[in-house]
């Protein structure tokens, strides 16, 4: 592209296309540079001293780019970020929500959904490299508390905290300079903060579903056991435990736990349990479609263990 310099072509294949006035200064490219691109075509206006390459592809993700640009006083977040970032629980929404300081009046597509917030700290907010800013990973919680259920949001918080190392006082700190009557989402946001655990997170969906189960039915269940030391001189971890009693759970949900080589391979580790006096029960797919039977029996199967141990003592 004739006039532009190296820097800014990688800027540009970086951004998927788009590029701010401010960042062609900055990559060398000068202004009688900038107004020949113009003129011949190689860049094209998109308002807010924003231009971006005609024939890059119109992807999703090059519309947010653009958009980011276009307000950089703003950031995406709701569940169009907790899509951008793999989580689960999810729910379609046809628009982008973007957010902005309240009272700042933007003219904005069809497409995007405005979100305003009288409080937005600079902690609040991150940046992925392709020029998106997005909620952090506390604040992205809150918000999604105007969105998602007390539960369906516990189990985001609990993914976040197990995939992307979120520490639970994070969390508590935000609740602390967000949380009010006023801002949507905060009843939401509260409830799932004390239906949380405590402890190491859950790994995905179904443990956080068993484990709150057994909690309630008085089973003193942490998740995440680690590690145990097997005879055969394996540290393992388990998914959720009474270690007073050694009594352990786990849902082996995964693709991993099926066939003959992963059933052989549970098999072998749950002998090294019992080696060492320890009692595991699994959940597989079945048990979990039949799930509250099964958590009946799971409850029986922990108060046998505890009358089991008791008799030794």
């Amino acid at each position: 592209m004739s006039g532009l310099t190296s820097p800014a072509v990688a800027l540009l294949q970086r951004q998927l296309g788009s590029i701010t006035n401010r960042q062609l200064i900055d990559c060398g490219v000068s202004r009688r540079a900038r107004e020949r691109l113009l003129e011949d075509a190689v860049l094209r206006p998109m308002g807010q001293s924003v231009y971006r390459v005609p024939d890059s592809p119109n992807t999703f993700e090059a519309r947010i780019i653009t958009l980011c640009l276009q307000h950089p006083r703003t950031f995406i977040t709701g569940p169009t970020a907790g899509g951008l970032d793999g989580f689960r629980r999810m729910p379609r929404a046809s628009q982008v929500q973007l957010c902005s300081p309240h009272g700042m009046h933007l003219a904005v597509p069809n497409w995007v959904q405005l979100r305003q917030s009288n409080r937005i700290e600079p902690h609040h907010v991150r940046s992925w490299p392709n020029g998106i800013r997005l909620a952090s990973l506390p604040r992205l919680a809150f918000d999604l508390g105007a969105d998602l259920t007390p539960v369906d949001l516990l189990s985001v918080m609990e993914q976040m905290r197990h995939e992307r190392g979120l520490a639970t006082e994070e969390l508590f700190t935000i609740a602390g300079e967000l949380c009010g009557r006023r801002r949507p989402g905060s009843a939401t946001f509260a409830t799932a903060l004390l239906l949380m655990h405590g402890g190491p997170p859950t790994e995905s969906d179904p443990e956080l579903r068993v484990l709150r189960a057994l909690q309630n039915r008085g089973i003193p269940v942490v998740a995440q056991v680690d590690h145990l030391e097997l005879p055969n001189g394996r540290k393992i971890k388990i998914d959720m435990a009474v270690p007073a009693v050694r009594w352990a759970v786990e849902v082996d949900l995964h693709p991993s736990h099926f066939g003959v080589l992963g059933t052989s391979r549970d098999t072998e580790r749950d002998r090294q349990c019992h080696l060492i006096d320890w009692q595991v029960d699994r959940v597989s797919p079945l048990d979990y479609v039949r799930f509250a039977q099964t958590m009946d029996e799971l409850q029986q199967l922990y108060h046998c263990r505890c009358e089991a141990v008791a008799r030794r003592l």
